[in-house]
């Protein structure tokens, strides 16, 4: 069969699947891309050298460190680590809060919290204190959702994210290297930020005539804002300063002295999980190692579809299904539209992973790859802009489950009234961030 056809095939049954929502999306990625291979006239022993030699390459370039760094990032959190820099924050505020500062907190506590590389994570840091405030302050709780979102968007260039990881194993790139492509991007977030604090401002005064508290509300203190949580058992304040050590010289040891990820990771786990618990070592490594395994198995199932996709003899007798897919678009799409053809992806991603799963759009980056080289373009240059401003795709759609964990902390009742006002919201936030990288040479031709 040809590999064109094949390719479309595959593309829209992983659509169908997905959207169809009975079967778990895993299992899609490795079935329907294994029947493929064979469709195409590949042999079990040629199909299975495809994956393995995809998997070791992922696991080489990406899959260890994002496996120890889960684990160290699981652990730092139950130390209590982030819940301390939090209360920092609040009592340096104290009762001098207004509207835009809840707001500014809002995304500096959502930054803050994603260094965890977890949006679920961040969500739970920042939504259970920041709620509250929103409430009395009678603002508008769809806002503590988008802020948040948008300051992990932001932030979204940490090198051992899941989403940066998963865009590396796309464009076939190691994720420090992208992860440092990103960052200008990351930047390119601030002015957006800040327009959405004024407009945020603006539409609230608009509703209450003010921007501090309302007439007849208590005056807003550091206890009033402490959450109602149970106390975590895990928790050790008293190891603040040693711990945030030990996470300074993590970020040092990366940024400034390269030291290989998978390293620096499994030595400040163990550091880490031997100082803070050292009477229970073996069951905190546990509980911070179930954070990997379903990841582990969703990088597997990514290896099975990309390996298949880009499938082909090293002797040059059958063309890849990406190529042959590239080659077809090519033909297809208007020639002086081609070379913009992510560019256009970028613009419309928000509307896009609307109705599609953003596990879809990410395996569409072969396709705009393999067209940007030829014009040139490598494929850091043109997954970089995904890599953050997808983020801002991903919380409001009502296909992904997180977007789902952040409404019911934000005490949101109705997902698809809050997706269809927030993707109003970030689709425009999407364009000022790519048109603040268009002015500053961030995106260039």
């Amino acid at each position: 069969m040809s590999p064109t056809v094949m390719a479309i095939i595959m593309l829209v049954v992983v659509i169908a699947c997905i959207l169809w929502n009975k079967i778990p999306m895993n299992f899609i990625m490795f079935v329907v891309p294994f029947v493929c291979s064979l469709l195409l006239g590949y042999s079990l022993t040629e199909t299975s050298n495809f994956i393995i030699t995809q998997i070791n390459t992922v696991m080489t370039s990406a899959g260890y460190m994002l496996l120890f760094g889960l684990v160290y990032f699981t652990m730092l959190t139950e130390t209590g680590m982030f819940d301390t820099i939090v209360g920092a924050l609040l009592k340096l505020i104290g009762n001098k809060m207004n509207v835009v500062i809840v707001m500014v907190m809002t995304t500096i506590i959502g930054a803050v919290g994603y260094l965890t590389a977890n949006m679920s994570t961040t969500y739970l840091i920042c939504f259970p204190i920041m709620i509250p405030l929103f409430k009395k302050f009678k603002l508008d709780q769809r806002y503590a959702f988008i802020l948040c979102q948008t300051a992990i968007s932001a932030m979204c260039f940490l090198p051992w994210g899941i989403g940066l990881v998963n865009s590396a194993m796309m464009a076939g790139c190691d994720a420090t290297e992208l992860a440092a492509a990103s960052i200008p991007w990351g930047l390119c977030f601030i002015p957006a930020i800040i327009l959405q604090w004024v407009y945020f401002s603006i539409c609230h005064r608009r509703k209450t005539g003010t921007l501090g508290l309302p007439e007849g509300s208590e005056t807003v203190t550091t206890e009033s804002t402490e959450t109602k949580k149970e106390e975590n058992p895990n928790a050790r304040p008293k190891l603040f300063w040693f711990n945030l050590l030990v996470f300074v010289c993590v970020i040092v040891a990366l940024a400034v002295f390269k030291v290989p990820s998978y390293i620096v990771f499994i030595a400040a786990a163990i550091v880490t999980s031997a100082v803070n618990y050292p009477k229970n070592f073996g069951q905190i490594w546990n509980k911070a190692g179930m954070t990997f395994f379903n990841v582990l198995v969703m990088l597997i199932a990514i290896c099975f579809y990309l390996a298949i996709f880009n499938a082909a003899p090293e002797d040059g007798s059958k063309v890849s299904m990406v190529n042959a897919l590239a080659t077809a678009m090519t033909g297809i799409f208007p020639e002086f539209l081609m070379k913009y053809m992510f560019l256009i992806f970028l613009l419309l991603a928000v509307p896009i992973i609307h109705f599609v799963p953003y596990q879809v759009f990410n395996a569409m980056y072969p396709l705009f790859i393999s067209v940007g080289a030829t014009f040139g373009m490598g494929s850091i240059a043109i997954i970089a802009p995904f890599v953050c401003n997808l983020g801002l795709a991903t919380s409001v759609t009502p296909m992904n489950s997180a977007t789902y964990v952040g409404c019911t902390l934000c005490e949101l009742d109705d997902v698809n009234i809050y997706c269809n006002y927030a993707g109003v919201i970030m689709f425009f936030t999407n364009l000022v961030v790519v048109a603040v990288a268009l002015l500053t040479g961030v995106l260039s031709f």
